[in-house]
């Protein structure tokens, strides 16, 4: 009895999907035009990325100093009260 043989054929079909992915990209990635249009898209998302990133550090760094800010007010209060 063969139990696996809807895993085998799955595994072709994945197998072929895949292969057939490759070979697209192989293709795309051959012709410098379309290298260049990837290449300029990646940097333009880099570079997006990196102002995200700046962006929230940013606004990290400040709102630490808030909290900070506001947790010597408290002590200050408490020291006051005791």
């Amino acid at each position: 009895m063969v139990k696996n043989k809807g895993t085998s054929t799955g595994a072709g079909i994945v197998g072929a999907v895949v292969g057939a992915a490759v070979g697209a990209t192989a293709v795309a990635l051959s012709n410098e035009k379309t290298r260049n249009k990837i290449k300029n898209k990646f940097n333009q998302y880099k570079k997006e990325g990196q102002k995200v990133y700046s962006d929230l550090k940013n606004k990290v760094v400040e709102l630490t100093n808030q909290g900070e800010e506001k947790v010597k007010r408290v002590k200050k209060t408490i020291k006051s009260k005791l």
